[in-house]
């Protein structure tokens, strides 16, 4: 085979590419994996120290067995690597009873998570706004709040589990070409080729899982499907940081009477970033990728915590130890897009995104593997087809 001749070509080593790239070598492939940048990176959609990772997804039964698999390769990923990429710290869904703000384009997220559960014999409660703080005093719901508690999900490590996916393949004969960035691709009758802004090179199959680049990739027709956000993470000092603990303190996702009113809380590993995570969302800007800002403004940090973490969260100070620029690649119906590309069965497109797709990438990894060794994939995609997103 010549130098420059691949079995896959992966495009983007994120969540999803590292997952892939992982995955095609574990079956023998040979497969090369190219990145703008050097990952794991902060520059894209796949950092954060901690992801919120849940049994029962809200967002429809579809996801089901990605989550389940997804769980299953994380344990295989751990036993492997003799890393810990999952901690089990429970988690809050918390809400209005009535009224809610939308999440994930889905209503009541509580009572739909909680339905899921119920189907997949998922260990859940149901909390009132009383058992709320008594369970968890660090956390302050309004009388009207309820929440849905379930004690097995927790949170990844997400460098940690690109990193290992990363360092799996290579020892598994995997390329890597990091910070070089694809320029434009083809597929004939016979494969495709790549063009960076290096070299050429030529594969049988490629899959494209570019994350906030995937636009530029996509099909001229399909360009508008994908809008990038700009969010921001924030790290604020906590004088006891062990009160956030994974062994005692849950993720929380708290979802007001607006959408502006989004909040989430990370449990603090103890070898993770110093500080608590805490992150809102905005879904009312979208930018070009490469217009968005880096840098975080004192007034979004006074925002984060004088108007949403101080209402909600004791035991944490006004003090910032840091924040990070998080890309969302979000479709018009926040549901992924895993398909062929419309001109040939070689392409894969996969952006398994829209503030989501963490918890499911190492089976969408698999599942892309699958997709493009085999030409179809063990679970159903139909639902996350180019023309439905």
């Amino acid at each position: 085979m010549a130098a420059n001749q691949y079995d896959i070509i992966i495009v983007g080593l994120g969540a999803m590419g590292a997952a892939a790239l992982y995955q095609a070598s574990q079956r023998g492939a040979r497969v090369l994996g190219i990145d703008r940048y050097d990952p794991p990176h902060a520059l894209g959609s796949s950092h954060g120290d901690t992801r919120i990772t849940r049994l029962a997804i809200g967002e429809g039964e579809m996801y089901m067995p990605f989550i389940q698999r997804a769980n299953q390769i994380w344990a295989e990923l751990e036993a492997k690597s003799g890393r810990t990429l999952f901690h089990q710290s429970g988690g809050l869904v918390i809400a209005p009873e009535q009224g809610a703000a939308k999440f994930h384009a889905e209503g009541d997220f509580v009572d739909l998570s909680a339905r899921i559960a119920r189907k997949f014999g998922i260990a859940h409660e149901i909390l009132d706004a009383a058992q709320i703080a008594r369970r968890f005093p660090l956390l302050t719901p309004r009388d009207c709040d309820h929440a849905y508690y379930e004690p097995e999900s927790g949170v990844l490590r997400p460098e940690r589990c690109i990193q290992t996916q990363l360092e799996l393949a290579l020892a598994d004969q995997a390329v890597i070409h990091a910070c070089e960035a694809v320029v434009d691709y083809r597929a004939d009758a016979s494969g495709v080729t790549v063009r960076t802004d290096k070299a050429r090179y030529r594969a049988d199959k490629l899959i494209l899982c570019a994350g906030a680049w995937m636009s530029e990739l996509l099909p001229a027709p399909s360009r508008d499907k994908l809008r990038v956000y700009r969010q921001v993470i924030y790290w604020y000092e906590a004088p006891d940081l062990t009160l956030f603990d994974p062994a005692v303190f849950p993720y929380v996702i708290w979802i007001g009477d607006a959408p502006a009113d989004f909040w989430s809380v990370f449990p603090a590993p103890a070898d993770g970033l110093p500080g608590v995570k805490v992150l809102s969302e905005q879904y009312h800007t979208s930018e070009e990728v490469h217009a968005i800002s880096r840098e975080v403004t004192p007034a979004e940090i006074a925002d984060m915590h004088q108007r949403l973490t101080a209402q909600r969260l004791r035991g944490t100070t006004e003090r910032l130890l840091r924040a990070d620029v998080c890309l969302y690649t979000v479709t018009r119906d926040e549901h992924f897009i895993i398909d062929f590309h419309p001109e040939s069965r070689r392409v894969v497109l996969a952006s398994p995104c829209s503030g989501h797709g963490f918890k499911h990438s190492a089976a969408i990894g698999e599942t892309l593997a699958q997709l493009a060794l085999d030409g179809g994939a063990q679970f159903d995609v139909s639902g996350f087809a180019l023309e439905k997103a």
